[in-house]
Parts: structure tokens; sequence; C-alpha cells
């Protein structure tokens, strides 16, 4: 599974605990007392506009009389909890345990790609032990909510939080001892004695990674997870497919930068090579990419070491039609 998507799941879960924490405590004829403080926060411009403007439209756009706890997130929710205390009355204790649920929160929506997955499954335990010290603060300061309805509560939550920390925890050892396996056969490349040991290390290494995930496992993304470990490593036959990696991903800056690696450290040894290479571009500008100075200068390389190469007027690569042999 993929960390973000176990990302997905801890912001599930934080949400769903926060509606049920919200109907136990919220007065009846909420709706429109709810309705009547968005539109003053959202109409005056406020301080606090910004956590009232999606349930706002949400409130207009399906009718005050329609809208459910089900349809609020953390920030709403915790929005009502400190603007409308008449309609929503918690402890201090608990408002202040909403307030870390909803930095954590923000700080999920803030994630970008550049994570690491063993820091994505660190920060999604961590937001699972603040979900749960939220919940043992219901149950011990919101007396007023009667015991068994605590209790249910509490009882239903300690189970998710726990059947998903062991899923996150598992899954954060198996990526620990993956990683680690890459970097013991990367290093064996590395440390071959001269260049032709080195490349035949690394297409032994490179075949059984293959046929463990790609074959076996049918896990592309720990295939290409290898491989871009290796390129990064600096294995110089590893940045093509590395390149490949990228292309299929849509990152078209890291394609081209592998691309560009693979021929200024290899210097194209192979007509298979440079067969690859040509397909690549061509999906490369068939996703709508332009052809950069650097690709132009590669595929004239190709056309000027002899290989079957073509360069066509717009500067795209075509491979004459002869059998690879």
């Amino acid at each position: 599974m993929d960390a973000r998507n176990r990302m997905a799941d801890v912001v599930k879960l934080r949400c769903n605990a926060c509606q049920d924490f919200l109907k136990m405590i919220i007065t009846d004829g909420w709706q429109q007392r709810v309705y009547d403080k968005a539109e003053k926060e959202v109409s005056r411009d406020g301080k606090y506009k910004n956590n009232y403007i999606a349930g706002y439209e949400k409130m207009r756009d399906i009718g005050v009389e329609n809208y459910s706890i089900n349809d609020m997130d953390v920030t709403f929710i915790s929005a009502i909890i400190h603007g409308c205390k008449e309609i929503a009355p918690v402890k201090l204790e608990t408002r202040k345990g909403i307030e870390k649920l909803t930095e954590d929160r923000n700080v999920t929506n803030h994630a970008n790609e550049n994570e690491s997955p063993e820091e994505l499954y660190l920060r999604g335990l961590l937001a699972l032990c603040n979900l749960w010290n939220f919940i043992r603060d219901v149950d011990k300061y919101e007396t007023d909510v009667p015991d068994e309805d605590r209790i249910a509560y509490r009882r239903k939550y300690h189970k998710a939080i726990s059947e998903l920390k062991d899923v996150l925890d598992s899954e954060r050892i198996a990526l620990v001892q993956k990683q680690k396996e890459f970097e013991k056969d990367i290093q064996k490349v590395l440390e071959a004695e001269d260049k032709e040991q080195r490349r035949r290390q690394w297409f032994e290494t490179q075949r059984y990674y293959f046929n463990k995930y790609f074959i076996r496992e049918k896990d592309m993304n720990s295939y290409d997870e290898f491989v871009v470990a290796a390129s990064d490593a600096g294995i110089e036959d590893a940045h093509l497919q590395a390149a490949e990696c990228f292309l299929r991903k849509e990152d078209y800056e890291e394609f081209e930068k592998r691309l560009l690696m693979f021929h200024s450290s290899n210097g194209i040894s192979s007509i298979h090579d440079a067969k690859s290479i040509v397909d690549s571009i061509n999906d490369y500008t068939n996703s709508g990419n332009i052809i950069s100075k650097g690709m132009s200068e590669l595929i004239d390389y190709m056309v000027s070491q002899g290989y079957p190469v073509e360069k066509t007027p717009e500067g795209l690569p075509i491979w004459k039609k002869k059998t690879i042999k």
C-alpha cells in the first residue's frame, strides 16, 4: 500500500471521530444557528472566515435542513466548538484536544510530494497518537455525556486506531527492510572491481528485482523505487531505466535529467539503449512535451554514432525500419 493512501486512512478516521464526538454534544436545532454563524463570519471577512467558507457554501448548495454533521471536516467542527459554544458546549481540555487535531489536519493537507514514505508513516502514527489522546479526553472530561455513550465511543475508536496503527507500523517496518535490501545490493554493484564486472553485477541485480517485484509480486512501484535508488547512488546503467520510471509517473523534469545523466556517463553503448531512448523521447513528445536542447543534442549524437536513427525537420527522432540484431 502506498504511504499516501495510508495517510488518507488516517485523515478519514480522524474526521469520523470528530463527527461522532460532535453528534454526542451538539444541541437540537443546530443547523440554522450554525448557518447564521457561518454567514456572519463569511460576510464580514473576519479572521476565521476561511474556517467557515466550505461549510457555508455546502449549506447553501443543499439546503440548511439537509446539512448534516457527516458533511463537516475537522476544521469546521473545531470552528463550531470554538465559535458556537451555546450549541456545542465542551470542556476546555476537549477544546484544546481538537485544536491539536486541527493542526494535524492542516499539516496533512499541506504535505507535498517530497516527503519520504517513511516520514509519512511516522507522521501518520503521530497523528493517531494525538487522536487517541483526544478520545481519552472526551471520555475523561465530557461527563455531561452519558457514561455508556462515552464508553461506546472510546471502545469504537480504540479498536479502529489500534488496527490502523498496527497496519502503519508493519508497513513502515517492511519499508525500512526493503530499503536496507536495496542499499546492500546497490553497494555490491558499486564495489565491483572494474567497469565490466560492475555492469554484470548491475544487470544480475536488476534482473533479480525485476523478477521479484514486476513478475512475481506485480509491484511496479517497488521496482521503480529500486531503479531510482540505484540511479541516485550513481550506477550509470540505472539512469536510463530511472528515466523510464519518471516518464511513467509523468515527472518530465526528472525524466530528462536521468536521460541526460545516462548519456553523459555511458555514452550510449548499445543499439538496444538507443532504441529505448528513441521510444522514450517519442512517448515524451506524444504527451504534449517539446524536445529540449539537451534531447536534441542526444538525438544528434545517436545519428552521428551510426545508430539507425533519423531526425525529422521538427526535431523528432525516428527509428529506421530495420531489425535489431
